[in-house]
């Protein structure tokens, strides 16, 4: 039978409306029975076979879960028949309770002992044609069927709703009939007993659970997409009513899309509030006074004050686009399961390519020029390394990847935090100036309707399972850094305030970008006195990358023909080097990636530990004027970039290449300082001449012939020495550890105080075996001389034990 129109509903009469909705029932019965998505095919080979009812097939898997929710394609229904589409989108509100009746009678028929009075059942449509942003929820949409997007804020604890409640009177004892709620906890009017006068001594009867019915509810409150807000505005809010099995679907910090309809309800913290409201009242003269009436018709009536709220029916996480994809899922089944077998063909495919590593570095945010380094840094960090957990005390061990890129202006740090936020859809900016520590992490606000304390949800908590990206790190208040020190290291949250005591999840990688306090980096100075960081705070990132704005002619030339060619084209179609995967590509490779565990192989722990031997070593040698100590945390890190490196090459073991590879990353981070070149004084050389003279007679009495041909090469060299003047920092601090070492073995082993200076000078001259010329031998012995006499006279690292006269020239540290 036809469908009338829906745009007429409101001029019918009562009983021609609910004739209506019958018929839409029915109709709505029909196509559950009767639809199929199979194509029609004329072959006669399989024209006997039935065809397969989807949503008959959909009630046979209700029935096995033990489920009440029906979903519903919506372009099904238009193909299938638009007028009910129609009238359903215009009335969905009033056409609601018959859809769930008709597919109560569909279930009724198809499995009799399932479709009890108790249970309620509901109908969920998506893939709405018309998708709107919350500003596009006006009063023209209210009882339609329409679907918004938005990230969700705040989530309420799951209640349970009371839908119709069957009431004892306390005066005789009869049930009431069921009373259906209407947003409020609503009674019986009067009691149904003829003889009873009752009419407000009710009691909800909730012993049978078939007379009052009652299903879960959750409040969620959703906020403007940051795409969507209009220039100048701020962002819009709309709570979201959750009910049945929809309950739990979205969390703090997803973007979701949500199908139903808007109501209209009052707003009952409007009506509570304290204040003056406005009030009709009666006149006021001598016969009626303003004080001591009584009755309600001299208190007036109060303005009431509705609000908009949204009953959704469906909800489901938003797509990014057209074949984007949420690189980080819980689950790793669910995420092996949502490949479809051409997927995993093309990821196999690109598994095989050579350089697949350099290739998806490459692929790494393709507008920008350069950084290769922090490309492949990004690209470990959307890898990730794996999270464990000890089975004995439950331990958690992070396998999230934290950076930090620090720099020179102008070398497009803010950029790669922008391009990871466009490319995972938990994803979180901030910065760090106009954050405050409640914003990181939490807060603990005061509900408006309740009155009860409820925790608002910071950052880091929206970008759990995602990336929270932090610009102007340095510049950060020193106790907002100090709270998210947790978070960073433990991955969780911890609030003691108003009464609620409570960890929260904060599982997420940081990707931050600072710049040095003097505006441009100073390579005289250590990381640490660059920046305006805490030691601790430094320490939880895994890897820093160091951008330096260094003038070189052909690097210039090309970064200005890329910008120029961004800006005259929009695209990378003049780019000789075009990115090998898009970003598509890109992000299901790494979903998948993302849900192996790879092991440590035998060769990558020992090579583990050589590289963190020497990385220790080598920061104890430094004397601290590294980038920052070298700690445990540094060994985590090689271990988090090795799992992710292996990662990238879908290998389930962890090799010595994959390490070698880390501990190479890990190594760029630790930026060493640059220093002057070390000056000799010529003056104090001149001076010390007659020392140097009795030290080398010293030397000649007992090594005659090789201090003869060296006697020859030092008399035309004498002015050659006092020219040479300085030399470079590394070097001698590299002949001073060396001879200072030397000497300090040398005691402990002989129990003698010092040395002399001839032998230290030919011990060390014995070590160097890339001195092959008579040249460059006494070139070395003369530096050596040199350095020698620095130490004792200016650094104060060697004193003399006695002079040459005693043919005795030794010094001793």
């Amino acid at each position: 039978a036809a469908i009338w129109r829906s745009g007429v509903c409101c001029t019918m009469s009562g009983s021609q409306t609910h004739e209506w909705a019958n018929k839409v029932r029915e109709s709505f019965e029909d196509f559950i029975e009767q639809f199929s998505s199979m194509p029609v095919t004329h072959d006669t080979s399989t024209a006997e076979e039935p065809p397969v009812h989807d949503y008959m097939e959909q009630c046979k898997v209700m029935r096995q879960d033990e489920r009440t929710t029906m979903y519903i394609d919506f372009q099904h229904m238009q193909e299938h028949d638009t007028q009910l589409a129609d009238s359903i989108i215009v009335d969905y509100y009033y056409v609601e309770p018959f859809l769930k009746q008709g597919l109560r009678n569909v279930v009724r028929k198809e499995h009799p002992g399932y479709s009890a009075d108790s249970k309620e059942f509901y109908v969920c449509f998506y893939n709405l044609p018309t998708q709107l942003c919350i500003r596009d929820l006006k009063s023209d949409k209210v009882a339609k069927l329409v679907s918004f997007s938005g990230t969700v804020t705040r989530t309420s604890e799951v209640r349970p709703e009371l839908l119709s409640g069957v009431f004892q009177c306390l005066v005789c004892g009869t049930l009431s009939d069921p009373v259906e709620q209407q947003f409020k906890y609503c009674e019986p009017t009067k009691c149904k007993n003829a003889s009873c006068p009752n009419r407000t001594a009710w009691r909800l009867e909730t012993s049978n659970a078939e007379q009052s019915k009652f299903v879960d509810w959750q409040r969620v409150r959703v906020q403007e997409n940051a795409t969507e807000i209009p220039a100048g505005s701020m962002p819009r809010t709309l709570d979201v009513i959750l009910r049945g099995d929809l309950v739990e679907r979205a969390k703090a910090g997803d973007k979701c899309v949500f199908s139903g309809t808007l109501i209209v309800i009052p707003d009952v913290a409007q009506l509570a509030a304290p204040g003056e409201r406005l009030e009709m009242v009666s006149k006021v003269d001598a016969r009626n006074p303003t004080d001591g009436v009584q009755g309600l018709k001299a208190l007036g009536c109060r303005e009431l004050t509705y609000r908009m709220a949204f009953v959704a029916s469906f909800v489901k996480p938003a797509d990014m686009g057209a074949n984007q994809h949420n690189i980080r899922d819980e689950s790793d089944e669910t995420v092996l399961e949502s490949f479809s077998a051409a997927e995993k063909d093309l990821i196999d495919r690109m598994k095989t390519t050579p350089n697949i590593y350099h290739k998806l570095a490459n692929s790494m945010a393709p507008t920008i020029y350069g950084h290769d380094e922090i490309k492949r840094g990004i690209l470990l960090m959307l890898f990730g390394g794996v999270h464990k957990q000890s089975p004995e005390d439950g331990t958690k061990l992070r396998g999230d990847i934290n950076c930090c890129l620090v720099g020179d202006p102008s070398t497009a740090k803010s950029n790669f935090l922008k391009y990871v936020c466009s490319i995972l859809p938990r994803a979180v900016y901030a910065s760090g100036k106009a954050s405050s520590a409640a914003g990181l992490t939490a807060s603990v606000t005061k509900d408006d309707e309740t009155s009860e304390f409820c925790i608002e949800a910071g950052a880091l908590m929206l970008a759990d399972h995602g990336i929270c990206c932090i610009d102007e790190f340095d510049k950060m208040e020193t106790r907002d850094q100090v709270a998210i020190h947790e978070a960073m290291e433990q991955q969780t949250i911890s609030i003691a305030k108003a009464g609620i005591s409570a960890t929260l999840n904060a599982r997420a990688s940081i990707l931050a970008a600072a710049n040095p306090q003097d505006g441009r980096y100073d390579r005289s100075k250590t990381l640490r006195q660059n920046l305006n960081l805490s030691s601790a705070i430094m320490s939880r990132f895994d890897l820093f990358f160091v951008v330096l704005d260094e003038q070189d002619d052909c690097t210039d030339l090309a970064i200005a023909k890329h910008i120029v060619g961004l800006h005259q084209h929009s695209n990378l179609d003049h780019s000789i080097a075009k990115p090998d995967y898009s970003t598509s590509e890109v992000q299901r490779y790494i979903r998948y990636a993302r849900s192996l565990k790879p092991k440590l192989s035998p060769e990558a722990s020992r090579l583990l530990v050589k590289s963190y031997t020497e990385l220790r070593r080598e920061d104890l040698s430094d004397g601290g004027i590294g980038s920052y100590r070298v700690t445990v945390r540094q060994l985590e890190a090689m271990i988090r970039l090795g799992e992710a490196r292996a990662r990238v090459d879908l290998e389930p073991t962890i090799t010595a290449r994959h390490i070698a590879e880390a501990a190479r990353l890990l190594k760029q981070s630790i930026i060493h300082v640059s220093h002057d070149d070390v000056s000799f004084d010529i003056d104090d050389d001149t001076h010390d001449e007659e020392l140097m003279r009795k030290a080398e007679e010293a030397e000649q009495q007992m090594q005659a012939e090789q201090q003869q041909r060296q006697q020859d090469e030092h008399g035309p060299d004498l002015d050659d020495a006092k020219r040479v003047s300085s030399v470079s920092y590394e070097k001698f601090q590299k002949v001073s550890r060396s001879i200072a070492w030397y000497i300090r073995h040398h005691e402990d082993d002989q129990q003698t105080s010092g040395l002399r200076q001839g032998d230290v000078v030919e011990w060390y001259l014995n070590q160097q075996d890339e001195l092959t010329t008579i040249e460059a031998l006494a070139a070395e012995r003369r530096l050596v001389k040199r350095i020698i006499q620095r130490l004792v006279k200016i650094d104060n690292t060697l004193i003399v034990v006695s002079e040459p006269e005693q043919s005795e020239a030794g010094e001793r540290p």
